[in-house]
């Protein structure tokens, strides 16, 4: 009998659709075999507002995907994103006694350095070490092998409303998952668009999804700083409606069509739009287009600027902006953005992974492909899943991710 290797799901819970990957875990890594999305109902700017609609999008969506591989998913991470996401500094030391320094060492020392009381509203989501110090020596990436008496770490805790995770969890478990991983999607981001010499030399990725844009700064490879702005493509269908006095459904498919024209564009330039099924249309210039779109997209890239110049990173970063996320891909929004910025930008899609992974190339699908391999690496590091599950009182979980290991690798 052929094994049944493992699998992984991700889910992306965004204003506009509600997204599923489907992956099997198998001796090559990723291999993508389904994936589903559905219209997103319930879910604003990654928060739950109707627990019932939103259930509904995320069985759509896993079912879409599971039909398509006839496959369930046995390890599930949901994406966390929007600006309930803060980030808390600590430090932690340990110390080593007559051997070289072990990952057993590595993880005591995170969980040392995890365990400070959080603000009662908060949870833990990820812990980012941010570098290691060995005997006052700072700077050092990888500590396990090399000697030392004192083991320091830096590490930033990622964390989230207790509320809006509550709500996203319980729309898991309502959608029949009862056993979830949350994961930061500036993170996912991070892996599934960034090369690691951006992220080490300095970069901003910038998402610009439906309701809102995400921004996160990379610098000497670990994630600095990350800011959610309500702003999207959402904003821009509006102005269109109102602009052109037409429905959201249409003015959507203007935009997605034509996109921002140059502002030099031929005046006189038009196109027909069809405004009812008995065949009525109005002429709409280009330039029409323009004088819409273009004020909105600049107040975009300004409010992006100010937030990096509160940093003060917004002419210093050495590889520039990667734009991603689907309303990224508006005609006519690049050479806007490259007038606003002193920086290099472009555009980022999705690693390529194994199996069906033309479906998923879209840079609206940057955050999915990002979840599942962050979610593949930390099912590789049984002492991470287990921490994880120990806290929550799931050490099934644990044990089935350590069975499978056993079983197929």
């Amino acid at each position: 009998m052929a094994k049944s290797f493992p699998t992984i799901a991700a889910i992306d819970f965004g204003t506009s659709k509600v997204a599923c990957l489907l992956c099997e875990i198998n001796p090559s890594g990723l291999e993508v075999i389904g994936f589903g999305e559905s219209f997103s109902q319930g879910i604003r700017k990654g928060v739950v507002v109707n627990i019932e609609s939103a259930v509904q999008s995320l069985e759509e969506a896993m079912q879409a995907a599971q039909q398509l591989s006839d496959r369930e998913a046995h390890f599930v991470v949901a994406g966390v994103s929007g600006n309930h996401l803060q980030s808390i500094s600590s430090q932690g030391m340990l110390a080593i006694r007559d051997h070289e320094i072990r990952q057993s060492d590595v993880h005591k020392l995170i969980e040392a350095a995890s365990a400070i009381s959080l603000p009662l509203d908060r949870e833990l989501i990820q812990i980012l070490v941010k570098d290691f110090v060995i005997d006052g020596q700072e700077g050092i990436r990888e500590p396990v092998g090399m000697y030392g008496r004192r083991l320091e770490a830096s590490v930033d805790l990622i964390t989230g409303s207790i509320t809006s995770l509550q709500n996203l969890r319980r729309a898991l478990e309502k959608a029949g998952f009862v056993e979830s991983r949350f994961l930061a999607a500036p993170l996912a981001l991070g892996r599934a668009v960034l090369t690691d010499e951006e992220k080490e030399a300095g970069v901003c990725v910038v998402d610009i999804g439906a309701a809102s844009t995400d921004l996160a700064v990379y610098e000497a490879g670990v994630l600095r700083w990350m800011r959610s702005l309500s702003i999207g493509g959402m904003h821009l269908t509006n102005d269109l409606a109102v602009g052109l006095k037409i429905p959201l459904n249409l003015a959507e498919q203007v935009k997605r069509l034509y996109g921002c024209p140059r502002s030099d564009a031929d005046g006189e330039e038009s196109f027909e739009l069809g405004l009812s099924a008995s065949g009525e249309t109005r002429s709409v210039s280009r330039q029409m287009l323009n004088t819409i779109l273009q004020p909105r997209i600049e107040e975009m890239m300004l409010l992006i600027r100010r937030e990096l110049a509160k940093e003060g990173v917004d002419e210093s970063l050495p590889t520039g902006i990667v734009l991603t996320g689907g309303s990224s891909q508006l005609k006519g929004l690049l050479p806007i953005a490259q007038q606003i910025f002193p920086l290099s930008i472009r555009f980022g899609r999705p690693i390529k992974l194994g199996g069906l992974s033309e479906m998923i190339s879209n840079p609206s699908y940057a955050v999915l492909v990002g979840l599942v391999q962050l979610g593949f690496e930390e099912s590789e590091d049984l002492n991470a899943v287990a921490s994880y599950y120990k806290k929550r009182g799931l050490r099934k979980v644990h044990a089935q991710v350590a069975k499978w290991v056993r079983e197929f690798f």
